[in-house]
């Protein structure tokens, strides 16, 4: 394993320490990502790592400069929720930022790919362990997509997470 990814997990592990992701630890959704971005590089599998970690916890932007440098840092910025009242107003900012984003930057392009990997690892795990979660994920697809998409960028990360809120209902898991 590469050092930076183990630095990367180490990291995510403690801060993240005493979270959980339902009845799991936090690390769970974090491998989980981790997983879905292997295809596309080891500064993706970095950032999926630590995707939450200045939104969750007490780290800053300067640690994480130190230790990953500009670009990871950056990735993991545009991935971290704005400060906001409700979820609806954080996500509708974060779905600004997201539209902003020019996939042929790097950070932005590891941002946009780690965000659809983490969205359907929530998406797969939801639909398994918290229909309601699933539900509020199936009504705000259509605004995430749009913000977030960008054409043959992770396409099919983009089909799996479409297909899963597509026939999320169908399948009688609602």
């Amino acid at each position: 394993m590469n050092d930076r990814l183990l630095l990367a997990r180490t990291i995510a592990r403690v801060r993240h320490e005493g979270q959980r992701y339902g009845e799991f630890p936090y690390h769970v959704h974090l491998d989980d990502v981790e997983r879905l971005t292997q295809s596309f590089g080891l500064n993706a599998m970095i950032v999926a790592q630590l995707h939450d970690i200045l939104e969750d916890t007490t780290t800053s932007v300067d640690e994480l400069l130190l230790d990953f440098g500009e670009v990871i840092t950056l990735a993991v910025s545009y991935l971290t929720d704005p400060l906001g009242v409700d979820r609806a107003t954080r996500k509708k900012q974060l779905h600004e930022r997201f539209k902003q984003l020019d996939e042929h930057e790097d950070a932005a392009r590891l941002a946009l790919i780690v965000k659809a990997c983490d969205r359907l690892a929530n998406v797969k795990a939801s639909r398994l362990f918290n229909p309601e979660k699933f539900k509020l994920y199936q009504s705000e697809h259509s605004a995430f997509r749009s913000a977030a998409y960008r054409r043959g960028l992770c396409e099919m990360i983009w089909w799996e997470l479409d297909m899963m809120i597509e026939v999320g209902d169908k399948l009688g898991r609602k």
